[in-house]
């Protein structure tokens, strides 16, 4: 399957975000494009991300936009949350490692940015990040077990592994006051080269090219499985060791 072209996304993205206003007036706050379609690193098997933010959810309306959704689902692989504006705090509270990505990987194509001044609670979002490493650490090795003798399926297992890894290192980063302006990918980078372990660099490397060519070279996806559940431990134990920072 061929990566979806730029000016392809930005033409079906154009008629996408022209069908929500026309469906949802005034009740429309927000069109927002985030994950690795906003931050141009689609790979070929990738959904393009989106966020609408509604004042209400009138079924009318939603009726009305039907249409454009699926059309806009088949065109782009397009995943398309509804957000009810009241319900955005709540959500980053609840979902704080997922809103944190969405803040830090997000493009406004409609309205006023509602992820602007969204502020995320820090302690809330090291809590919620330890549960997410903790459950991928045991996933990874369970997923090794089942499927070791199966290359190819190993890796679509890093290449799920990839998102959460890479939220957390962002979330470990700002427990410590250090991600600045880092993508996830840059901060999980940085995190895996300050660990001084090259089994996790490696793996780390190994990350894109699973998740662009769907393939790594015969013997290399089994250890760098293992290597990530590794890594998603040595993460779970930084965020233990780390202090919100205000």
């Amino acid at each position: 399957m061929e990566t979806l072209a730029t000016e392809t996304l930005n033409l079906v993205l154009d008629d996408f975000v022209q069908e929500a206003q026309q469906a949802f007036g005034p009740d429309l706050q927000a069109v927002i494009l985030f994950g690795s379609a906003a931050e141009g690193r689609l790979r070929p098997m990738s959904n393009v991300n989106l966020l609408l933010c509604l004042e209400q959810f009138d079924a009318t309306r939603v009726d009305e936009f039907r249409g454009a959704l699926r059309a806009c689902h088949s065109a782009i692989r397009a995943s398309v949350m509804f957000l009810l504006r009241d319900e955005l705090p709540e959500a980053a509270r609840l979902f704080a490692v997922k809103f944190n990505d969405i803040k830090a990987r997000h493009r406004l194509l409609y309205g006023t940015d509602p992820f602007a001044d969204l502020l995320i609670d820090k302690a809330e979002l090291r809590r919620r990040t330890r549960e997410v490493l903790l459950d991928l650490s045991i996933r990874l090795r369970e997923r090794y077990a089942l499927l070791s003798l199966r290359e190819e399926q190993l890796v679509a297992v890093i290449t799920e592994a990839s998102s959460p890894l890479r939220a957390a290192a962002l979330a470990l980063l700002e427990m410590r006051g250090e991600a600045g302006a880092l993508s996830p990918r840059e901060a999980l980078v940085k995190v895996a080269a300050e660990s001084a372990k090259a089994e996790f660099v490696s793996a780390v490397t190994a990350l894109p090219l699973a998740r662009e060519d769907l393939v790594l070279a015969p013997g290399q996806a089994g250890p760098a499985l293992l290597h990530l559940s590794a890594l998603a431990t040595y993460l779970l134990a930084g965020l233990n060791a780390a202090e919100p920072v205000a």
